[in-house]
């Protein structure tokens, strides 16, 4: 298989993944006690567990600490709230997807930070 095949052979995970990561998102901003909201959240685990079992792996960046020299695409944002020194991944715009261990799409983010 020459590149282009494989590129076009993960085109539609790459589309599902870019999807499961806006909800992942829209969850996090919504209350917990919202009517349907533990559905969605046991939704997307399963979604990802799919994945996983056809060997594709969705980076989990969101919320983690930002380290430099990471393979990403990043954008940087003040947050005067974050506590001095820290780096935060706030969004993930598109995830990082590896397939069978390879990195197969880079995440692109949004680090808040407050240096």
């Amino acid at each position: 298989m020459n590149e282009k095949t494989i590129d076009r052979q993960h085109q539609l995970v790459l589309a599902v993944a870019d999807e499961m990561a806006r909800m992942e998102q829209n969850l996090l901003r919504m209350p917990d006690d919202t009517i349907g909201h533990k559905q969605l959240v046991r939704s997307l685990q399963r979604m990802k567990t799919h994945l996983m079992t056809a060997g594709y792996e969705m980076v989990d960046m969101l919320g983690k600490p930002y380290m430099d020299g990471m393979k990403v695409l990043a954008h940087f944002q003040y947050d005067e709230a974050l506590p001095e020194g820290q780096m935060l991944v706030t969004a993930v715009n598109r995830p990082q997807v590896n397939y069978e261990g390879e990195m197969i799409q880079v995440a692109d983010i949004t680090v808040s930070q407050n240096i």
